[in-house]
């Protein structure tokens, strides 16, 4: 019988362009291993990578590596698709960090030990004309992430949907390659939900409107087709230099794998994500911020609220906070999705059977008074309404969709459930 040949392998982990560690692979077992760096670890200004990961002088086991690394990755769905395309089968993590590492979520950037110094240093943005800008975006249905559409592009991102992780400068996308940050995202409509990116916009502008913190968005055309594009949290310009900022989902700060990130899959819970907020001295104007994206959620039918959906941005300073509201859309207009929530509310794992009192099971489950999480759901249940229908008023001379008023009716809707 012919001897399975091995692979071994090593990609040099980046924090902030600073190296933090090295992540080993085996394919004997599929095997991989992150340790820190000692240096890195000798200076005791250093942050880990993770909640999950602390610093430490020991190598992390197989599973915990790869849960937090897999989750810097689109999901199995995507890397189904995008194996063929890089010749990487889809369970083999470490050749799609091989191959999509060198922009991911937060601070971190992986790159080939080998990797010539010339390339490194090479970083540069490759601007693209409107024709160009819509042939790459077209491409994402069969190329996602637009894998190997360009030399040095290699970016990486989570989530099912359709997107192009680029720049936006001057109303002109350009590419972001050889490790240069990328600062917006991108998605096409959705094919097999009418209006996806109209609803995503009217979703992320209602929840600035109530007064929750989100990510900057907007809506963009490109050869007559409309897009959706959103300013990355995790970036920040200093006199005129892109810098990345360090974060991670609530699955990566819970050691939990990206593909079990619904709570019915024992991914993170409302309370479960408190209490890690909690551990981590999170103020308490974040926690309430967190009450308060679970009742917009509700409120809008956003089902798919899930752990890799909300996130923990870290400073330099060691300080923590409550990443923006990002990813919302009403999910509960397109009845082949499930109505199921991604967390429960106070027990109810229907969004069909939530009441009000759930809101108040749900703040006493965290170890928060029942009071406070029902204050906050009158203020946003009383104001809710009166947004979304001045709003979608207001979007429909520029950017006319059916689904404003879909979503308006989902908001009657739950608003008459906690009325009851």
């Amino acid at each position: 019988m012919p001897v399975a040949v091995q692979r071994k392998g090593a990609l040099i982990v980046r924090l902030l362009g600073r190296t933090v560690g090295r992540l080993d692979y085996s394919s004997h077992h599929n095997e991989m291993r992150f340790s820190y760096d000692p240096e890195y670890l000798a200076d005791s200004m250093s942050m880990p990578l993770s909640r999950s990961l602390p610093l430490r002088s020991e190598p992390f086991d197989t599973e915990t590596t790869t849960i937090f690394f897999e989750n810097l990755l689109p999901p199995d769905q995507v890397r189904r698709r995008l194996g063929p395309i890089l010749h990487v089968s889809r369970h083999n993590i470490f050749g799609f960090l091989e191959a999509l590492g060198g922009d991911c979520a937060g601070a971190i950037s992986l790159w080939p030990e080998d990797t010539p110094q010339e390339e490194e240093s090479a970083a540069r943005l490759e601007m693209l004309d409107e024709d160009a800008a819509g042939m790459v975006l077209k491409s994402l249905r069969k190329r996602p992430l637009y894998v190997n559409g360009v030399a040095g592009y290699r970016i990486s991102g989570s989530g099912a949907q359709n997107k192009l992780i680029a720049r936006i400068v001057d109303g002109r996308i350009a590419l972001p390659l050889f490790g240069m940050p990328s600062t917006h995202i991108i998605k096409p409509p959705a094919e097999d939900y009418a209006d996806s990116v109209f609803n995503e916009f009217f979703s992320m502008s209602l929840a600035a409107r109530l007064g929750l913190k989100t990510a900057k968005c907007g809506l963009m055309r490109i050869k007559g087709d409309t897009y959706y594009w959103t300013e990355r949290y995790d970036r920040e310009s200093v006199g005129g230099e892109v810098r990345r900022l360090h974060q991670e989902d609530f699955c990566q700060a819970l050691g939990v794998s990206g593909e079990m990130k619904y709570e019915s899959e024992g991914g993170p819970s409302f309370a479960s994500c408190m209490k890690a907020m909690q551990e981590m001295k999170f103020s308490l104007a974040d926690r309430l911020a967190f009450i308060d994206r679970m009742i917009f959620n509700f409120l809008i039918g956003n089902a798919d609220a899930h752990g890799k959906n909300s996130s923990i941005l870290y400073r330099q300073n060691g300080g923590r906070a409550l990443a923006p509201v990002y990813d919302v859309m009403s999910t509960l207009v397109y009845p082949s999705l499930s109505g199921d929530g991604a967390m429960s509310i106070g027990g109810a794992k229907r969004f069909a059977d939530v009441r009000r009192e759930n809101f108040a099971l749900m703040a006493h489950e965290a170890g928060m008074r029942p009071a406070l999480a029902l204050g906050r759901l009158d203020a946003i249940a009383s104001k809710i309404l009166r947004h979304a229908e001045i709003l979608a008023k207001e979007l429909a001379a520029e950017w006319p969709s059916d689904v404003y008023a879909k979503i308006i009716s989902v908001i009657s809707s739950q608003l008459k459930q906690i009325a009851d």
